[in-house]
This record gives C-alpha cells, sequence and structure tokens, in this order.
C-alpha cells in the first residue's frame, strides 16, 4: 500500500536525512535477514487468503519502493511502478492487483534482484535531499499529478514506502513461513 502516514509506526518520524537513512537501512536489513532465511519452496508458496507468495509481497515492496524514487526525482511514479497513466491515477482501481497479476510469475531471483535494485534506485534518489527537503510537500515532488496535497510532508510517504512497509509485509511473511 501506498500509505502516507503509518499504521503501525510506534516511534516518531525521523526528525532528518540521517535517522530517516539509519531506519529505513535497520528495516531493510531485518527483511533481507528473513528472506535470506528462506527456501525458494518458501518463498514461491501461495498464501492462504489473497494467494500472495513471499515472492509476491517482494515484488510489491519493490514495486512501490520503485514509485517512490521516481517521485522524489520528479518522474512519473506510475511508469517506474508500471502501470498505465489512467489505472494509476483512478480513484477505482486496484494498484495492489495489478501489480500482482504483473509479478506473480516471475522467478523468485528475478524479483529479488528487482528489490535490490529498487532500494540503490531510492537510495539514489534520497541522496540528493536535504533535511529540509523530507519536510515539502507531495506536490512540490509531483506538481503535474491531479489531485488535492494534503500538506504533509513527503517523510510521511517515504516512511509509508520505506521502512513502515518492509515492516508489514516482513510480518506477512513470517505469518507464511509458519503456515
Amino acid at each position: 500500500m501506498d500509505e502516507q502516514l503509518s499504521e503501525n509506526e510506534s516511534l516518531p518520524r525521523p526528525k532528518g536525512k540521517a535517522e530517516l537513512l539509519e531506519r529505513i537501512a535497520r528495516t531493510r536489513a531485518a527483511l533481507e535477514e528473513t528472506v535470506g532465511s528462506l527456501s525458494e519452496a518458501q518463498l514461491v508458496a501461495p498464501g492462504p487468503d489473497e494467494g500472495w507468495s513471499a515472492k509476491d509481497h517482494l515484488a510489491h515492496l519493490a514495486t512501490w519502493e520503485r514509485g517512490l524514487a521516481a517521485l522524489l526525482r520528479r518522474d512519473p511514479r506510475y511508469a517506474a511502478m508500471g502501470v498505465d497513466e489512467q489505472s494509476y491515477l483512478s480513484n477505482e482501481t486496484d494498484l495492489n492487483a495489478i501489480i500482482y497479476q504483473r509479478n506473480k510469475d516471475r522467478p523468485p531471483a528475478d524479483v529479488l534482484d528487482s528489490l535490490r535494485q529498487a532500494q540503490q534506485e531510492l537510495l539514489a534518489a534520497l541522496a540528493g535531499l536535504t533535511d529540509a527537503d523530507l519536510f515539502k510537500t507531495y506536490s512540490h515532488y509531483q506538481p503535474d499529478e491531479p489531485g488535492e496535497d494534503s500538506g504533509a510532508p513527503i517523510l510521511g510517504w517515504i516512511a509509508g514506502n520505506t521502512y513502515d512497509h518492509y515492516a508489514e509485509h516482513q510480518a506477512w511473511i513470517r505469518a507464511l513461513v509458519r503456515r
């Protein structure tokens, strides 16, 4: 999901870029540790609810992270996420379903490579930002994207598509493996 504000965040938002990068690195390392402990069979085993495997959760994370990197570069998010503009802008479209369908048959190694590439893209996009840039709004980064800007700092979008998102999906992946 593309959460602007965290639902499962127990800590206050980072106050600056260094703290943000540390939190991203820490939660990403925890996700990588979980994923690194899984066999290929565990990565592709379908889940009980929507059928998502651990691999599907990772493809989902990579896609949203790639979209976040595009947002910060001021590139169209939909293109980076591999969805058409109409679907991206529609409030009626389930982007996660599109992402799942597009990735469900990809081999685990390909998805893992994509996840790591997406993180590199994101880290490169974050490298050029200052602490002050983290408190600019979404429309500062995507001025041509229609819709209303809540005025909230982009930091909420970054959290929702990185460390909060990693923790959320890591919990789901762990639950899948325990089944």
